[in-house]
């Protein structure tokens, strides 16, 4: 479970963009209601990530962004995931080089407490504008998305792995 200890090649900012239009995409697939409890934000998990990694092409204002198109995207009420994304990418970027140098299990706990945190923003939003509590299962995802991360992490750097010839 740890970093791998080899240099990669620099990301390009078109996989950057094709990876969010990817998350975005999978938001919009329609699914039975059931498996919306479970399913992570991808959203927010590809932010977080982009954030640790790769922090000087994502930040704070790439997660307001991608925020308001999740918010048109999924119907949702307007600036809601804009102000959980921001939030968590603040809270990500403020720590981002103690976090890149944990093992992906240290910062799958982390990205854990992200998740939650990012979940409870949308909560609280919600009940302001007078929603009723959705219910604990609405925590359910974060958890998902926190076991998710180590693939996500592993998935993510394959492209740019240098590959030897030997």
């Amino acid at each position: 479970m740890d970093r791998p200890q080899e240099l990669l090649k620099p990301v390009k900012r078109r996989f950057i963009y094709f990876t969010f239009a990817l998350a975005i995409l999978v938001e919009l697939v329609p699914l039975p209601q059931d498996s919306m409890r479970w399913l992570p934000d991808f959203v927010g998990l590809l932010i977080l990530y982009w954030v640790i990694n790769l922090p000087s092409r994502v930040n704070v204002g790439t997660a307001f962004a991608l925020g308001l198109i999740a918010d048109v995207a999924t119907a949702g009420l307007f600036g809601q995931h804009a102000l959980a994304y921001s939030v968590t990418a603040y809270l990500a970027l403020s720590r981002q080089r103690q976090l890149v140098m944990f093992n992906l299990g240290q910062q799958a706990l982390a990205v854990l407490g992200l998740l939650l945190a990012n979940q409870a923003i949308m909560v609280m939003v919600r009940m302001v504008t007078g929603a009723a509590f959705v219910g604990w299962g609405y925590f359910l995802p974060p958890l998902i998305g926190a076991l998710l991360w180590p693939l996500l992490t592993k998935l993510l750097v394959l492209p740019y792995r240098r590959h030897s010839l030997l």
